[in-house]
């Protein structure tokens, strides 16, 4: 895995993270920040990576010039690969917390600019999290939604890009 830009760009990661863990892949990883960059704005924004995984989305993010990132994931081998790679890298903007992300959206209070999601395809209350999420997002946020191309979401969102086996849905209050 590799960083696809800003500072960072080029770097890359030493496998560490959960084998079931899916990283989003460098080309739609890519393609998103473009998106991103393009219609919101990354530097300076907070950010919160959920299913975080490898960490990969919230190094985009801070390689980008994002003011903070939380990454919440509920695996301990993930948290720790992390945390590694973050002291590793001297980020001291990157907060990881291991923990529930359906249990993080509902107690916690605070708002971001960008909220991304990239859950197991299969998680049973997938199609909730946009209506959990976007009540977290600051005026003029977006919600990112990694997920397989098709789904039905009961808050439906304003874009869907698909790549390939992977779709991006993009959602603002």
């Amino acid at each position: 895995m590799r960083i696809t830009g800003g500072t960072l760009k080029g770097q890359i990661l030493k496998s560490g993270f959960a084998a079931h863990v899916r990283p989003t892949t460098d080309f739609v990883r890519e393609a998103l920040m473009n998106y991103l960059t393009h219609r919101y704005e990354i530097t300076g924004a907070t950010v919160l990576d959920l299913f975080s995984g490898s960490g990969i989305m919230a190094l985009e993010f801070l390689s980008r010039g994002a003011a903070s990132v939380l990454s919440v994931d509920k695996d301990t081998k993930n948290i720790r690969y992390q945390q590694v790679i973050s002291k590793e890298k001297n980020l001291r903007e990157w907060q990881i917390n291991k923990g529930d992300v359906f249990k993080t959206l509902g107690d916690d209070t605070v708002t971001y600019d960008i909220i991304f999601a990239d859950p197991p395809y299969d998680l049973p209350n997938l199609v909730q999290l946009p209506e959990l999420a976007l009540p977290r997002l600051k005026p003029g946020g977006v919600f990112v939604l990694e997920h397989r191309p098709g789904m039905v979401f009961p808050v439906p969102p304003v874009e869907i890009r698909k790549y390939g086996s992977s779709a991006i849905g993009i959602f603002i209050p």
